[in-house]
């Protein structure tokens, strides 16, 4: 978890405390309030880190290659080869 998807959380979390933005059922019991913002804030967090770990995702950890001893796959991810994939020193090895 990094630090914008903390205060993504911090946010939604007071938005959805009831009464503070909305009060949702306006006539319900205390564990009837409760209960729909505590569905409501899961729903909402788990779209909302869903959509932001999604456009995240499309910048690999290792930039434009992998390091020595992986292979690119066809999603993008590094995978183990079990040897080196190029030799120590060489120009792949500068732009990993």
């Amino acid at each position: 978890m990094d630090l914008v998807s903390s205060v993504i959380s911090v946010i939604l979390f007071a938005v959805f405390v009831p009464g503070v933005v909305f009060k949702l059922p306006s006539g319900g019991s205390r564990a009837t309030v409760l209960l729909t913002h505590a569905v409501l804030f899961a729903v909402a967090t788990g779209a909302v880190m869903t959509l932001y770990w999604a456009g995240r995702e499309h910048f690999g950890n290792f930039g434009a290659t992998c390091p020595n001893g992986y292979r690119m796959t066809e999603n993008e991810g590094c995978v183990a080869v079990g040897q080196a994939t190029y030799a120590p020193g060489s120009p792949s090895e500068k732009t990993a």
